[in-house]
């Protein structure tokens, strides 16, 4: 700690690019893009490695789907909680990145079965630390008013890598082999722990700051005028200057504004809310089911769809360019489902994000028919990119209501927040695909398809009535 505050003081830039908000929200971006490029980079390959070298059924492959899940819910609820509870997200980050090396190692030297189940489960541990965590940050040093931007960005880098993992993978695949693939996660890893290591702050210290550089900055009429309107969670501008005085500009204000503020002191005393609670909160509690539905169906279909085209369409060559055009779809649609939603919110109230949910149910019922129907690869793909823009419909709306919980509520639970909705997609990839496998195996890829999203989705969409239907009856 000493070599790094002499280091600090020596370059005055680099302790600006520490304390700066923006670097907090770069450094998620990049991690979610290797997250999910570590986690694609294997999705085309699996069938491969799984059939064709090792020998295992068909079923093995929802097995290892599995496995990833249940790492992401151990990870999640070992960084959730106790990040809240210890008041630091630094050291998670490089636990997480740390597993990534390890997960690329085990990987590396794979020759059985049990290997790849325990890559998998290593990796999704990592990627439930990561996610819990990258969130939380942006989450620590941004306001609401512009935090949905930021993690629109986030969620962009997120489906750059979706679109360009599977091809990379399976080139990668073709030309080395399973080490190929193996060198790439442990060298991702590897940067994660430098650029934790050099450029890398806690977030919540940088909150803190920032948080006193804004009350620092802040007319006393205007302190007055706010003081009883701030809440636990702070935020923070964009820049920090390198004596870690805040930069005052337009963005500041909106952070004195509409922006918690915390101090030292304030933390420990926040209200804690536990995990339980937080899911009784009905729109929590439906966001959730709406995540892990949306989650349960795409990852039956990354386990299903490479069967699907080899057996039914002769076409495994064309695995990777599926799940390619799948991402860009994902790249594409997110801004303007995000927009679209904010804008339904901002006119009609917070309740469309439920009718958001509901379309996206229904609608990801009939993207299913006409895959699960499709006697071409052309109509199939066409059914995938209506279910990129269905599974956003459900996803985008019901990510915003974890933060905006804790937004509106004098609770320490941001880092349980996020957690939450990454342990929903942990759950959702442990639930279905196993099934899902098991059943392609019995009756091939329509009718269990359809009957498990659509059972599914419709549970969702019942759920998503709740309180808008609560609401009406109670304006009556």
């Amino acid at each position: 700690m000493a070599r790094l505050n002499w280091a600090l003081e020596r370059f005055p830039l680099l302790k600006r690019v520490r304390q700066s908000a923006s670097t907090v929200w770069a450094i998620s971006s990049l991690f979610l893009f290797i997250d999910t490029f570590i986690y694609s980079l294997t999705v085309a390959n699996l069938p491969d490695i799984l059939q064709s070298q090792m020998h295992v059924s068909q079923s093995s492959n929802g097995v290892i789907t599995t496995m990833f899940g249940i790492g992401g819910v151990i990870g999640a609820l070992a960084s959730g909680m106790p990040s809240d509870r210890l008041g630091f997200r630094w050291p998670f980050q490089l636990t997480a990145a740390v597993l990534y090396i390890v997960a690329g190692t085990v990987f590396y030297f794979s020759q059985h079965y049990y290997q790849l189940l325990l890559f998998r489960l290593i990796n999704g541990m990592a990627s439930g630390v990561a996610c819990s965590m990258l969130y939380t940050t942006v989450g620590d040093v941004y306001p609401a008013d512009l935090l949905g931007f930021k993690v629109a960005i986030v969620y962009f880098c997120n489906n750059i890598a979706y679109t360009i993992g599977p091809i990379c993978g399976q080139r990668l695949f073709e030309l080395h082999g399973v080490r190929g693939t193996a060198s790439i996660v442990i060298t991702f890893g590897i940067v994660e722990v430098v650029l934790l290591l050099t450029v890398g702050e806690e977030s919540l210290t940088i909150r803190r700051s920032l948080s006193a550089c804004a009350k620092a900055t802040e007319s006393p009429a205007l302190k007055s005028s706010t003081i009883n309107t701030l809440s636990p969670q702070s935020s923070s501008a964009d820049d920090v200057s390198h004596k870690g005085a805040l930069v005052p500009d337009s963005a500041t204000m909106g952070f004195v504004h509409g922006c918690p503020s915390i101090s030292s002191g304030e933390e420990d005393s926040a209200v804690r809310m536990p995990v339980w609670r937080l899911l009784t909160q009905l729109p929590v509690l439906v966001s959730t089911l709406s995540i892990f539905v949306a989650t349960c169906i795409q990852c039956t279909l990354e386990a299903l769809v490479p069967l699907h085209l080899s057996d039914y369409f002769n076409r495994s060559d064309s695995t990777g360019i599926t799940f390619v055009i799948f991402g860009l779809a994902l790249t594409i649609l997110v801004p303007l489902i995000g927009k679209a939603n904010d804008r339904l919110i901002e006119k009609y109230g917070d309740h469309m994000r439920f009718h958001v949910m509901l379309f996206g149910s229904l609608a990801t019922i009939a993207a299913i028919l006409v895959m699960a129907l499709a006697n071409s690869y052309a109509l199939m793909m066409i059914g995938y990119v209506l279910l990129a823009l269905t599974n956003l419909c459900m996803y985008v709306p019901a990510q915003s209501a974890y933060g905006e919980l804790v937004n509106c509520t004098e609770t320490n639970a941001m880092a349980q927040s996020c957690s939450i909705s990454v342990i929903a997609w942990a759950v959702g990839a442990i639930a279905m695909p196993p099934i899902g496998s098991a059943l392609y195996a019995l009756s091939g890829f329509t009718k269990p398809i359809i009957g498990l999203s659509a059972s599914t989705c419709i549970v969702c969409a019942a759920a998503c009535l709740i309180y808008p239907v609560r609401k009406l009856l109670g304006k009556q």
